[in-house]
């Protein structure tokens, strides 16, 4: 029936989304939409789901931020800092939301709210929990105590001019980004990770920079990785045994927007600048020496500034979730007040493809963090804008048993990368198969579009589980599970080609390995 059609086999899952607007520069396996999905199995799948953690603190918070704080090894909290002012605190399983006394009322316009752990300095302190936002007074919990005023804080630290996070490294506790003492590091006694004064000791970080404050620090191989705003990144090197010979170097000019703006992934060091941009530091074999990249811009380019606000930035979080390999960043579209978008960077095939990127837009994450679950294992959670925390990464296709929308959208092509023979001309539709790995049954929507305009739209079955006899041909026993659609006439004519794939069914579990085109040849 098609013998005269040449068949071209596209590999789906390999690439994620690509930003670039010369479409010709994106290989054929590449995307200029993908979101809700994952790339975990070197397929399109549609992204895990979302379920409830617990009961809702309140049905008109905003949950800020928050942490996963172990007071000891067997009582857990989660703490939230909410848009009422407040701290609050669970059970240990997300019920039972008290406020946690001794904090007041903080200012939240103007906040950046930080959490930070410490403490177990000496025997019989027990682990402390830190809290910063750089406008309302430092705080710190002991245990499950009242939040309370730091027992020795710095003297810089008076009215609003507060530290804007903390950090521990090499035993002590580090604060940073005072706007009265905006470009220097201080540090607590090791003994005392409350007391800034007994022993003196102000780190200063390149004060004649064009950065206007240090607005972001962690600990990295016995550096301190210190960003300023807007820009500015340095490494500040505390492995000598003695203080005097600690000092700073300047890495590169892409500073951090905000305290949850960078995160350690392995041997990496990962963080988002000022305009989106995302920006990887390394260490190299030479003792002491770093290498720092843009990790976004190449595949990328502008996607990040033109689709995300810039302006809520300094809120945005960036998490490694070790477990399924990525880094995830929650940030706001552009023109919205909350941050209901989260940018996926998928490792899992880098050292074969790069960075594969992906865009999730089901959810307002106000916040995301990571907990530590009962099989030890640190999973993905967020808190939304009505007072709700959730689970994220859940096996189940739903967030809280409603379907969300999975969506992949291949680059228009003439396929000349595949066969000349088809360049240019107006080639004539055969037809259009797909390749999947049945997780469950449902239907899988492509929409065909010829040079720019939607022209057709094919509803796949597809199969959830391995094909037994008797069976209509044709179909493929690939490796293990994969399966072959049955072929479905492709439409029309065109010069350039591009076809879009939907699932929105709650439930359904679609994973896209590939896709099977026919096209006839054209005589131009």
């Amino acid at each position: 029936m098609w013998d005269d059609a040449t068949e071209m086999k596209v590999v789906l899952g390999r690439e994620g989304l690509f930003g670039l607007r010369q479409r010709d520069r994106i290989p054929l396996s590449g995307l200029v939409q993908l979101r809700n999905a994952t790339l975990e199995d070197n397929t399109i799948r549609t992204a895990p789901g979302a379920t409830l953690f617990g009961s809702s603190i309140g049905a008109t918070l905003k949950l800020l931020r928050i942490i996963d704080y172990w007071v000891d090894p067997t009582t857990q909290r989660t703490v939230v800092m909410a848009n009422d002012g407040a701290l609050y605190e669970d059970n240990g399983s997300g019920g039972g939301w008290t406020a946690i006394t001794g904090i007041g009322a903080l200012t939240v316009s103007g906040a950046t709210p930080h959490f930070s752990h410490g403490g177990r300095e000496t025997t019989g302190l027990s682990r402390a929990l830190f809290y910063a936002d750089g406008l309302n007074q430092e705080r710190v919990r002991r245990g499950t105590g009242a939040f309370a005023a730091i027992s020795a804080p710095a003297p810089e630290w008076t009215g609003t001019n507060r530290p804007r996070g903390f950090v521990i490294n090499q035993g002590y506790n580090w604060a940073f980004g005072n706007p009265s003492f905006p470009h220097h590091l201080i540090r607590s006694l090791d003994t005392n990770h409350e007391d800034f004064t007994t022993t003196r000791f102000a780190a200063p970080i390149f004060t004649g920079d064009d950065g206007l404050y240090v607005s972001c620090a962690l600990s990295f191989k016995g550096f301190i990785i210190v960003w300023k705003f807007p820009e500015g990144v340095y490494a500040y090197d505390t492995r000598d045994a003695d203080s005097t010979k600690w000092y700073a170097i300047r890495l590169g000019s892409g500073g951090a927007p905000g305290p949850g703006c960078a995160t350690v992934a392995e041997n990496d060091v990962v963080w988002i600048d000022v305009t989106g941009g995302w920006h990887m530091l390394s260490a190299t074999q030479e003792a002491g020496s770093m290498r720092a990249e843009d990790i976004s811009y190449r595949k990328l380019n502008r996607f990040i500034p033109d689709q995300f606000s810039r302006t809520l930035l300094p809120r945005a979080q960036l998490l490694y979730v070790s477990d399924r390999q990525k880094l995830v960043l929650a940030l706001a579209a552009q023109g919205s007040s909350t941050l209901n978008r989260r940018m996926v960077l998928d490792l899992n095939n880098k050292a074969e493809v790069g960075e594969r990127w992906i865009v999730e837009d089901r959810d307002t994450n106000e916040s995301i963090f990571l907990r530590r679950g009962s099989d030890n294992v640190q999973g993905l959670m967020m808190g939304d804008d009505v007072g709700q925390v959730w689970n994220l990464d859940q096996a189940v296709r739903t967030k809280n048993g409603a379907g969300y929308t999975m969506e992949w959208w291949m680059a228009d092509t003439d396929f000349a990368a595949v066969s000349k023979g088809l360049a240019g001309k107006l080639n004539h539709g055969a037809y259009l198969a797909l390749v999947v790995d049945p997780r469950s049954a449902g239907t899988h929507t492509i929409r065909v579009w010829r040079d720019g305009s939607l022209r057709q739209s094919i509803v796949f079955t597809v199969s959830g589980g391995n094909t037994t006899l008797p069976f209509t041909l044709p179909i493929v026993f690939g490796a293990e599970t994969m399966l072959q659609t049955r072929k479905r006439k492709l439409l029309g004519s065109a010069r350039r080609w591009a076809f879009q794939g939907v699932s929105s069914v709650a439930g359904q579990d679609i994973s896209i390995a590939g896709l099977l085109i026919g096209l006839v040849p054209g005589r131009e």
